[in-house]
């Protein structure tokens, strides 16, 4: 558990930290991609996919959709957009399979203003997103404690989670720290 709860924060902080300075786009890639990994866990997949991603925002996100009118499906397109191409518009959106979404941030908006589209887009705001985002991994954590099923699995998940820490050779001697060698070679 504590491995998830320290990738949360970290995502947190991430988006926190690019919101400070203005970098939108890099804070939604992060808020998706923390999505991704956190709809990887909930589930009982053994690799992310758009329906993992969809399934944790329709239950911790609810109300953020529901307000906008929107569906965990545009936020996974919304999602691909940004992650893969930078842009507004994915493969959803352009086949009328989701609503094209566009940003506001602090009184400023990020649109595209080419819009060719078959559904009409939706303005979101980036503030509330990540509100919604926060308190989404807030009932997500408790689900884990009380749901013990689902927080093993989730744990199981999360063992391989990057971290910090020694690297080892084959012979189990630990050589680096930090790129800086810990064992004289010889």
């Amino acid at each position: 558990m504590y491995l998830i709860l320290e990738y949360a924060r970290q995502t947190r902080r991430g988006i926190d930290l690019c919101l400070t300075d203005g970098l939108v786009l890099p804070a939604l890639a992060l808020l998706y991609s923390g999505i991704d990994v956190l709809g990887f866990l909930a589930s009982t997949k053994s690799r992310a996919t758009s329906q993992t991603f969809a399934d944790w925002t329709s239950r911790y996100m609810t109300a953020l959709l529901q307000k906008k009118g929107i569906t965990g499906r545009d936020l996974f397109a919304a999602r691909c957009g940004i992650l893969h191409t930078g842009k507004a518009p994915s493969d959803l959106v352009d086949s009328g399979h989701a609503r094209e979404l566009w940003y506001e941030f602090r009184g400023e908006s990020h649109i595209n203003l080419i819009v060719n589209t078959p559904l009409p887009p939706v303005l979101l705001d980036v503030d509330e997103m990540v509100a919604a985002f926060a308190s989404g991994v807030e009932q997500f954590a408790t689900d884990l404690q009380t749901d013990r099923k689902m927080g093993q699995a989730a744990a199981q998940k999360a063992e391989r989670f990057f971290r910090r820490g020694a690297f080892f050779d084959p012979a189990g001697r630990t050589f680096r720290w930090a790129g800086k060698p810990l064992i004289p070679d010889g």
